[in-house]
């Protein structure tokens, strides 16, 4: 990922000698940077990125909160969510020492010009330039640094009882400001006698299960699995009046060893990392729910309906049938 690159190149190129990295992804370069650097701080959320960092090597904190040191320089890679992005801007402005330097790259596709005018906004001076499709931008913490947009972007990242679904989110997580239309179509068509164990697949928030738990009181167990952390967190809270029921899990659900010999399973199945349309993402995932089940298990799962589920479901399950299609999307159950 060339922003990637440029960004770690630049702080080894630098005289920094105290550096955070917010959403860091691995890389050579970022060994070469932890070997400069007299502390070298890094913070990712996202499982599979958080386990490539330790693969090489290096330790990641999940959450900034923690963090009380002042650094000479924030490293910093955008989400793909705008408002999250800010927030972090605005919390890795707090961690600078006066005069250290924020540095930011994004490919100019993902909203670089956006991100550059508003770190702009914020610290009044910026220095950009451009390489490689992307935008490497930098600003100096002065005491031109607006303190009205520096709170305004941490209470507009900060997870909130969102209205439309009344749990718990944050930008930055799917769907986070309503009940996607997918999701909404499965608990449309869930029965509501679920008993025994189960799980919810890349819980998100917990808006299955926050569901599930509400309308099934004879489910005994109910794993959460979910690879972002921040999720995981939100959804923890989303179903606290169950809590002696739930057992978290934040696990990579491609990789990691999932709970077995389950009753039944709820998922909807993502099919994008990062920016990028993945369908074999949301193809290992299904495979690996069916593999999780107990004979006589079920498994739903909602879908886009250009996706084709069925025949890997097919060749892993006893039964596989199209509940229902609607807007776009369809509800499949699955009997092991």
């Amino acid at each position: 990922m060339p922003a990637t690159k440029l960004l770690y190149q630049s702080a080894i190129e630098k005289p920094f000698s105290r550096i955070l990295v917010i959403n860091t992804h691995a890389d050579d370069l970022l060994i070469a940077l932890s070997e400069k650097s007299e502390q070298l701080d890094l913070h990712q959320h996202f499982k599979p990125e958080h386990a490539a960092l330790k693969k090489i090597g290096l330790n990641a904190v999940t959450g900034l909160s923690g963090l009380e040191n002042a650094y000479d320089c924030i490293l910093l890679l955008p989400s793909k969510n705008k408002q999250q992005t800010l927030g972090w801007i605005a919390e890795g402005m707090l961690r600078l020492n006066d005069g250290g330097a924020m540095i930011i790259a994004c490919a100019n596709g993902h909203g670089a010009k956006s991100y550059e005018t508003a770190l702009k906004t914020l610290a009044g001076n910026v220095v950009s330039r451009s390489k490689s499709k992307c935008r490497i931008f930098s600003a100096t913490k002065t005491s031109t640094l607006s303190s009205d947009q520096l709170t305004e972007w941490l209470d507009t990242a900060k997870p909130k009882k969102v209205l439309s679904h009344n749990l718990i989110a944050q930008p930055g997580l799917f769907s986070w400001d309503h009940a996607d239309i997918g999701s909404q179509l499965l608990i449309d068509h869930l029965p509501n006698n679920f008993s025994g164990t189960g799980l919810d697949l890349c819980c998100g928030y917990g808006l299955l299960s926050e569901h599930l738990l509400r309308t099934s009181p004879n489910i005994s167990k109910l794993h959460m699995l979910e690879a972002d952390r921040l999720a995981l967190d939100c959804a923890t809270q989303n179903t606290s009046p169950w809590q002696q029921k739930i057992q978290l899990h934040w696990l990579d659900a491609t990789h990691d060893a999932l709970p077995q010999k389950l009753n039944w399973i709820v998922c909807n199945p993502p099919f994008h990392t990062a920016q990028q349309r993945d369908v074999e993402l949301g193809k290992t995932i299904v495979q690996r729910a069916c593999q999780s089940l107990k004979r006589g298990g079920l498994l739903y799962l909602v879908a886009n309906r250009k996706l084709a589920y069925e025949r890997l479901m097919q060749a892993e399950l006893h039964q596989c049938q199209t509940v229902i299609e609607a807007n776009g999307f369809k509800v499949i159950k699955g009997t092991r």
